[in-house]
């Protein structure tokens, strides 16, 4: 069920796809299960903190509690469409490390994929129950939950910008204090340690102040 996004505001990135005929299956899934959702565009954009762009993607957005039941609902659905695949299809040649692997972490993969490796280990004579499947999530999702190590070199830089010019120094202080992840069960985390966290703080002050200074030293020379 497609709502305004502004009229619901605690929908969150649940996955991003290049475009909408990309996303059309899942979207055909949230309008027959009544599950409410938005999309939208995101522009591609620079985080300061990590170094890194993201191209412009389009948006799928849900509640969090949503976010396994729709990912079950999906594994569901993929299970039951699998069909006859070339020879040659990647995944066959997978060990069973590596598709146990790929099954910890659902939300790496596409539902076809996650499908049919639980397909390929049970005929491997793998037993993969949903216990098994749940204890390996919540091992992943917490793996995922920890702190991102906190990038020094970004640091630096953020102090040094923030003395000699403000703008730059405070975009990399936001970063640092605001950059949040999102996990596999919806749930919201902070993406850097607190002292990470901390020196982005102290970088936003630290901007604000050379800001206000160097206004205050122009308005002096006018």
């Amino acid at each position: 069920m497609l709502l305004p996004a502004s009229l619901v505001p605690d929908l969150i990135t649940y996955r991003t796809f290049p475009n909408l005929a990309v996303a059309a299956p899942l979207l055909a899934l949230l309008d027959d299960q009544r599950i409410a959702y938005a999309t939208d565009h995101a522009p591609a954009r620079f985080n300061a903190a990590l170094g890194v762009a993201s191209d412009e993607q389009f948006v799928v957005r849900l509640r969090p509690d949503d976010f396994t039941r729709v990912r079950q609902l999906e594994e569901q659905q993929a299970a039951d469409s699998l069909g006859e695949l070339p020879s040659d299809y990647y995944l066959f040649a997978f060990s069973n490390a590596e598709l146990w692997e790929l099954l910890a972490q659902p939300d790496a993969w596409s539902s076809h994929d996650v499908a049919l490796a639980t397909r390929l280990l049970r005929e491997r004579g793998e037993t993969v129950t949903d216990a098994a499947l749940l204890a390996l999530r919540t091992q992943h999702t917490a793996m995922l939950a920890a702190p991102d190590a906190s990038p020094t070199g970004w640091i630096v830089a953020g102090y040094a910008l923030s003395v000699l010019g403000g703008i730059l120094g405070m975009a990399i202080g936001w970063s640092l204090w605001r950059y949040r992840k999102t996990l596999p069960d919806g749930r919201t985390v902070p993406g850097f340690s607190e002292i990470a966290r901390y020196h982005g703080r102290v970088m936003l002050a630290l901007g604000s102040a050379t800001l206000a200074l160097g206004l205050g030293l122009r308005l002096l020379v006018l």
